[in-house]
């Protein structure tokens, strides 16, 4: 059973990937990243994308620009 962060997170999903739709529109993608995270995290960061039908990589870069805007707004 999902906590209470899964949950609004699971919620929100949708929001972000209107959001990201918007940014791609104005920004292209330019950059490459590498990163290391743990294999449980990537595995759970999968399966979100696919219940979304979302690729996982844009499932991390919608929640990075989530972040970044949210930060940018309380500024």
């Amino acid at each position: 059973m999902p906590n209470v962060m899964q949950q609004l997170f699971i919620m929100n999903i949708e929001a972000l990937l209107k959001e990201y739709a918007a940014y791609r529109a104005f920004n292209k993608s330019d950059s490459v990243i590498n990163m290391r995270i743990p294999h449980q995290i990537l595995e759970r960061i999968k399966k979100l994308a696919e219940a979304q039908h979302v690729p996982y990589q844009l499932l991390i870069s919608s929640v990075l620009y989530s972040l970044v805007s949210a930060d940018e707004s309380q500024q």
